[in-house]
């Protein structure tokens, strides 16, 4: 479980080519699943904090306490609503792809206002499935649209939230 910072779950392929499957913010839980060997890795995108949690024994804590049972419940089904969610945006446009990102990831580590990246622009490009030029552009075109602001290279505000989410549709 990510207690403080962001992780992110990729693959790097042979030619050195990377898919960012996921980014996990604190209070998620990651790595759930009955396989020996898993075939992503986690990498921290920025200083992060993990806690370990053997399977068996979170398992066994859940068949006696409800909390905790909900917890891996809720855990799994926004999981699983993200990697959907993702999934869909993989045919659509760069303004869409980037616009989705950036309201998912506001609303995830509770930053209703200014938005501070917690990783760069390639890390985005790799998640979206975008070059980092393109997600460059679309950040400049989002902002001359007045949709969202640059305070600095990691800092934007998001302006309009409503018309963003226009672009989802």
């Amino acid at each position: 479980m990510v207690v403080d910072g962001i992780v992110r779950r990729c693959k790097t392929f042979q030619n050195g080519a990377r898919a960012i499957v996921a980014f996990h913010t604190p209070g998620e839980l990651f790595g759930w699943t009955d396989e020996l060997k898993h075939a992503l890795s986690i990498e921290a995108a920025t200083d992060a904090l993990v806690l370990f949690f053997k399977r068996s024994a979170l398992i066994s804590v859940a068949a006696r306490e409800q909390k905790v049972a909900d917890f891996l419940l809720t855990s799994t089904t926004g999981e699983l609503r993200r990697i959907q969610e993702h999934s869909l945006l993989i045919n659509r446009s760069a303004k869409c792809r980037v616009a989705s990102f950036l309201l998912d990831l506001s609303a995830r580590i509770d930053e209703m206002s200014d938005l501070d990246l917690p990783m760069s622009h390639q890390d985005i490009a790799d998640h979206l499935g975008l070059s980092i030029e393109t997600v460059s552009r679309t950040i400049t075109e989002l902002e001359q649209a007045s949709l969202i602001e640059r305070v600095s290279a990691r800092t934007i505000v998001l302006k309009n939230r409503a018309a963003l989410a226009r672009l989802l549709n």
